[in-house]
């Protein structure tokens, strides 16, 4: 089972009361924008809101949760990669717009070195869920049902996501025809799973918990290495048979390059004053989100990008 908190340690803070550089004196000085690239409700949202109200209550101005979805993140990201870099336009970034579509597609305007990072925020497990159509009960049965009909399963996922992905890859690796069908957001998918009108879908534990509790859908299997304390009795993939199958989703918090150190180093403080509060460790691990083993940003943001990179080349995927 994973842990579910982590000392201020991991974030290499000496003490939250730590006097910032002269370069964060004064601020902030107006409200503080963080911008999700998804609608609200969903995972990347949840963990941004919680964070949000942390840092108003600590830094004494007001922070809001701005969504601009679409075009798989994009919008949003490349909104902040141009804002004015001084602390006032913050990220909260996902697996997607970070890791994996600027390799998948050309007209991605930003890189990860348009941002300067702040913390890991939250690592999120991915539950396969299937609906209740569906007749198996166990990924191995799942396996052998889409493989007895090619064609004619489907499961969503926004282009260029891990939902997206962890389908095509199932279909390498064990020889099947389920068909992707794009979507804006997980907490649609996870509605439409619900409603049946499509087949499987892979989503963040948080988004998908709701509706597993209120047994409206089938969890099959969780992507990682143990099992999710939100979802104890929801098998691994490895313990279900399918051991190459280990794509986590995540949560960063970035601002834009060029963001005064002081600043930057002030943001880090808080945001881990934020993520270890009792209060917003309760609610983000009640929805399945789990910390981060590491606060080393940038080496985090490189080793998944090579890792989703590897996947999607062997896929030979492009969104171009």
């Amino acid at each position: 089972m994973r842990r579910v908190a982590q000392s201020l340690a991991m974030f290499g803070i000496v003490t939250a009361g730590a006097v910032p550089a002269a370069d964060a004196q004064g601020y902030p000085t107006r409200t503080i924008e963080i911008v999700v690239s998804y609608a609200a409700g969903g995972s990347t949202d949840l963990i941004a809101r919680a964070i949000a109200q942390k840092l108003q209550d600590r830094l004494g101005q007001s922070v809001v949760v701005i969504n601009k979805p679409g075009a798989s993140g994009t919008i949003g990201a490349t909104m902040v990669a141009r804002a004015n870099p001084d602390g006032h336009t913050l990220y909260a970034g996902f697996t997607t717009e970070m890791a994996v579509v600027p390799q998948l597609s050309k007209s991605a305007k930003y890189s990860l070195d348009d941002f300067e990072p702040v913390a890991v925020t939250g690592i999120i497990p991915v539950v396969m869920i299937a609906s209740k159509k569906v007749r198996a009960n166990s990924l191995r049965e799942l396996i052998e049902e889409i493989r007895q009909a090619p064609g004619t399963y489907t499961y969503g996922g926004s282009l260029g996501s891990p939902s997206h992905i962890m389908g095509a890859w199932l279909n390498r690796i064990r020889n099947l025809r389920a068909t992707h069908i794009p979507y804006r957001g997980g907490a649609q998918a996870v509605g439409d799973v619900s409603g049946g009108h499509i087949d499987l879908f892979y989503g963040g534990v948080s988004v998908a918990k709701g509706a597993i509790d209120a047994n409206l859908v089938k969890a099959i299997a969780l992507v990682g290495d143990g099992r999710s304390a939100a979802l104890p009795g929801v098998p691994t993939f490895k313990e279900a048979g399918v051991a190459d199958f280990d794509l986590d989703s995540w949560n960063v918090l970035l601002a834009p390059k060029g963001t005064p150190a002081g600043i930057i180093r002030l943001l880090k403080q808080e945001t881990a004053v934020a993520l270890n509060d009792p209060q917003v460790r309760a609610t983000l691990g009640s929805q399945g989100v789990e910390p981060s083993q590491t606060q080393d940003v940038r080496r985090f943001l490189s080793h998944e990008r090579e890792k989703f990179g590897k996947v999607v080349r062997e896929l030979g995927m492009t969104l171009d």
